[in-house]
C-alpha cells in the first residue's frame, strides 16, 4: 500500500514545503490560463501584462502559504481571506482591471482549496528528510526554486507571445515560433466549415512541409508558424472549449497551457499517491521537479498533446486497476481515437483476459466516434480513414521529413533511421522504402513485446512502467516522431528512483535522464547526426530494457 499519511503536519517542515512548491508551480499556470480568456470576453485589462499577471499570482500564492502556516487548522478561513485580499490589493495597485482581479481571485480560491486537500494525503514518510540528508535537502531546494522561476518565466510567454525571451529555449527560432495548437484550432475550424477533406493540404498553406500563404492572406496564428493535422477526428471534440474563443489565438493558447498543466499536475499526483511498496515517496517528491523539466515544460509550450496522452492513458490502467471501468473506458478509448498508439494497451488488457475493461473502451470509442459525426460529420472519419491514415503508413504525411537535416536529426522514430545513416555517408538508394520496411518489421516485434510484457503481473510500481514504456514504444511507430514521444519515458525513471541506494545508483539515474535528453551537439554536422541515432537507438532501446527487466524480476520472484 501507498504511504500512510500521518495524521499531523503541523510540525512537519517538508509537508508544507512540498505543497507550498505545489502551489508555486501551479499560480502562474492557472493565471495564465484564465486572464488571456477573461480577456476575450471584454473584462477591462486596464494597465495588466502577462509580466504583471504572474507576479500577482506568485504573490497571492506567497500570502495564502504564510496564512497556512499561521493559522494552520484544517478549518481556518485564513488563507481564503488573505489570498482574497491580496488579489484585491494587488488589483487596485497594479492597475489590473476586472479581468486581472477576477483571474486573481479564482487563483486565491483554487490554492486554498489545493492546499486544504493536498496536506492530508501527503506521506508521513515526508516527516525529518530535510534533517536527515542535508545536502539531498539543499539540492532539492535549489532544484525547486529553479522550477519555480522556469515555470513562472514559461507562463509570461504563454500569456505574452512577445516575449520569446522567456521561452523554454531563448534563441531557439524553431522553438519560439512552433505550434502544434495551431494545427488543433485549425483542423477544427476546417471540420466546423464542413470542408470535403480536412486533411486536404490546400487547407494547410504555410504549414511546415507546404506552399507558403499567398501574399497579403490573413495569418491568425502569428507569430507562430502553422503546424499539419494528422490526428483521427475524434481528437477535435477536445476543441469544443477553445471554439469559444475563435479568431483569439492568443486567448485558446493561453488556456489549452492552462489546462494541459493543471492535467498533467493531477495525473502525476494521482499515479503517484497509487504506487505501493516502500519509498515511493521518492516518486512523490520528484513530480514537481519532472513538471518543471526542460523537456516538459517544451512540451506545454509548443501545445502538443502527447502530455496529455500519456497522462490519461495511464490513469486509465489505474482505473481498471481499481475495477472503474467505466471511467478507465472512457479515458482510454479518447486517446487512443487522438493518437492511436495507445491501442498498444488495448492489447494488454486482452492478453490479461480483462474483457469487461476492453468492452468498456469498446463501447465509449463507438460513442466519441459517433458523437465526432455529430458534431463534425461524416467527411472528417470518411477522409481519415481513406486519405490520411494510409498516407501515415506510408510515410506520406511527412513528405518534409528529409526536406532538411533538422527534420531528419529531430526524429526519433525507427522510421527515420535510414535518413540518418544517409547523413552519415552510409549508400542507401531508397531511404522511404527501408523505413517503411524498418517501420513494419517494429511493428511485429511491439506486438510480441507486448504479449511477453503482460505474462506476468509485478507490483503496481513495475506496472507502472511498463504502460510507460509501451506508451513511448506505441508513438515511435509514426514514422515521424519528434523528441517529445519521450514524455512516457522521462515519467518511467522518476519511478526508478525508488530502487536508489547508493550514490552511484543515483549518479546512473541522473546520467540516463541526461542521456535521454542530450542536445546533438552543433559543432559537427556528423557529431549531429550520430548523436541523433544514438537516441534514437535509446528511445527505443531504455523502454524495451524496462519491460524486459521488469519482466525477469516477475520471473525470478515468482519461480
Amino acid at each position: 500500500m501507498p504511504d500512510a499519511p500521518a495524521s499531523d503536519s503541523s510540525r512537519s517542515l517538508e509537508r508544507p514545503a512540498y505543497g507550498a512548491l505545489w502551489a508555486f508551480l501551479l499560480a502562474p499556470v492557472m493565471a495564465q490560463g484564465l486572464w488571456r480568456p477573461l480577456l476575450h470576453f471584454g473584462g477591462a485589462g486596464g494597465r495588466a501584462s502577462a509580466m504583471a499577471i504572474t507576479i500577482a499570482a506568485l504573490g497571492v500564492c506567497g500570502a495564502i502559504v504564510i496564512a497556512r502556516q499561521i493559522r494552520p487548522g484544517p478549518r481556518s478561513l485564513a488563507p481564503w481571506v488573505l489570498g482574497g485580499l491580496f488579489a484585491v490589493g494587488a488589483t487596485l495597485v497594479a492597475g489590473l482591471g476586472l479581468s486581472g482581479l477576477l483571474c486573481l481571485l479564482a487563483v486565491a480560491a483554487s490554492l486554498s482549496f489545493l492546499l486544504h486537500r493536498l496536506s492530508p494525503g501527503l506521506p508521513g514518510a515526508l516527516d525529518g528528510l530535510a534533517r536527515r540528508h542535508k545536502v539531498l535537502f539543499a539540492l532539492y531546494a535549489a532544484g525547486a526554486l529553479l522550477s519555480i522561476v522556469k515555470t513562472a518565466q514559461l507562463s509570461v510567454f504563454m500569456g505574452d507571445a512577445t516575449r520569446p525571451d522567456l521561452q523554454v529555449l531563448p534563441g531557439v527560432k524553431f522553438v519560439e515560433t512552433h505550434s502544434c495548437l495551431s494545427a488543433y484550432v485549425q483542423a477544427d475550424r476546417l471540420a466546423r466549415e464542413r470542408v470535403e477533406n480536412l486533411y486536404d493540404p490546400a487547407g494547410w498553406l504555410g504549414s511546415h512541409g507546404q506552399p507558403p500563404r499567398p501574399a497579403g492572406a490573413e495569418d491568425p496564428y502569428r507569430p507562430f508558424v502553422l503546424d499539419y493535422y494528422a490526428y483521427p477526428p475524434p481528437f477535435l471534440l477536445a476543441m469544443a472549449p477553445l471554439a469559444i474563443f475563435a479568431g483569439d489565438f492568443a486567448a485558446q493558447r493561453a488556456l489549452w497551457f492552462g489546462v494541459n498543466g493543471l492535467l498533467l499536475a493531477v495525473g502525476l499526483w494521482l499515479v503517484a499517491r497509487w504506487l505501493d511498496g516502500p519509498g515511493v515517496h521518492r516518486v512523490l517528491l520528484l513530480t514537481p521537479l519532472f513538471f518543471a523539466s526542460l523537456p516538459i515544460l517544451a512540451v506545454l509550450q509548443v501545445g502538443n498533446f502527447q502530455t496529455a496522452v500519456v497522462v490519461l492513458a495511464v490513469l486509465a490502467m489505474v482505473a481498471f486497476h481499481r475495477e472503474r471501468n467505466a471511467l478507465g473506458g472512457a479515458l482510454l478509448a479518447f486517446v487512443v481515437l487522438s493518437k492511436l498508439s495507445p491501442a498498444l494497451l488495448g492489447l494488454v488488457l486482452l492478453a490479461q483476459r480483462r474483457y469487461r475493461a476492453v468492452a468498456w473502451t469498446a463501447g465509449f470509442g463507438v460513442f466519441f466516434v459517433a458523437l465526432s459525426v455529430l458534431s463534425l460529420g461524416v467527411n472528417p472519419l470518411k477522409f481519415f480513414l481513406t486519405y490520411t491514415l494510409p498516407r501515415l503508413g506510408s510515410g506520406a504525411t511527412f513528405s518534409f521529413m528529409d526536406a532538411d537535416r533538422f527534420s531528419i536529426l529531430t526524429n526519433m522514430a525507427p522510421f527515420g533511421l535510414p535518413f540518418k545513416l544517409q547523413l552519415l555517408g552510409v549508400p542507401i538508394s531508397d531511404p522511404w522504402r527501408v523505413g517503411r520496411l524498418i517501420g513494419r518489421v517494429y511493428s511485429g516485434i511491439l506486438v510480441l513485446l507486448t504479449l511477453v510484457a503482460v505474462r506476468r503481473v509485478g507490483d503496481r510500481r513495475s506496472q507502472a512502467i511498463v504502460w510507460m514504456s509501451l506508451l513511448v514504444l506505441g508513438a515511435l511507430q509514426s514514422p515521424f516522431a519528434p523528441g517529445y514521444v519521450q514524455v512516457g519515458l522521462l515519467w518511467a525513471t522518476t519511478l526508478l528512483a525508488v530502487e536508489v541506494r547508493s550514490l552511484r545508483a543515483a549518479l546512473g539515474l541522473v546520467l540516463l535522464w541526461i542521456v535521454i535528453n542530450l542536445l546533438p551537439p552543433a559543432s559537427s554536422p556528423n557529431l549531429m547526426a550520430i548523436d541523433s541515432l544514438l537516441q534514437s537507438l535509446l528511445s527505443v532501446g531504455v523502454p524495451v530494457g524496462l519491460i524486459l527487466r521488469s519482466v525477469r524480476r516477475e520471473n525470478a520472484t515468482t519461480a
